[in-house]
């Protein structure tokens, strides 16, 4: 995903999951975060930060105009790291929030995931 899409989709789902009120502190951080790396980078155009502020938070799934803009404004004046790494940062705390299960098992042999499984395994 190039830059200005990653910026873009995390604001968008950040907003979505800050209005249905199901965000968590950790992720309400990292939300806002990212909302001000992006109106530092909007300020670097010359624009006001009222209006960049205004601009970011528009985002939020609802009108394809606003992301449209943010997005040419964004390309504009390029996305540096740390505001693509806040982006990523919020896609996956999004993503980790919204699954029930949180695994790490990289060396299991015959795991299932889930409820009410049943799972015979014959190791020779």
């Amino acid at each position: 995903m190039d830059p200005v899409t990653l910026v873009v989709t995390a604001l968008e789902e950040g907003a979505k999951v800050g209005l249905a009120g199901t965000a968590t502190k950790l992720i309400a951080d990292a939300y806002d975060t990212l909302k001000g790396q992006v109106v530092r980078l909007l300020g670097r155009n010359g624009a006001h930060d009222a209006q960049d502020l205004a601009l970011v938070e528009q985002v939020d799934g609802s009108s394809e105009d606003s992301q449209t803009k943010l997005a040419e404004q964004l390309a504009a004046v390029g996305v540096d790291d740390p505001t693509q790494q806040a982006a990523q940062r919020l896609l996956d705390l999004l993503r980790t929030a919204g699954s029930k299960y949180s695994i790490n098992a990289p060396d299991a042999k015959g795991l299932m995931i889930g409820d009410s499984n049943t799972q015979h395994n014959t190791y020779n």
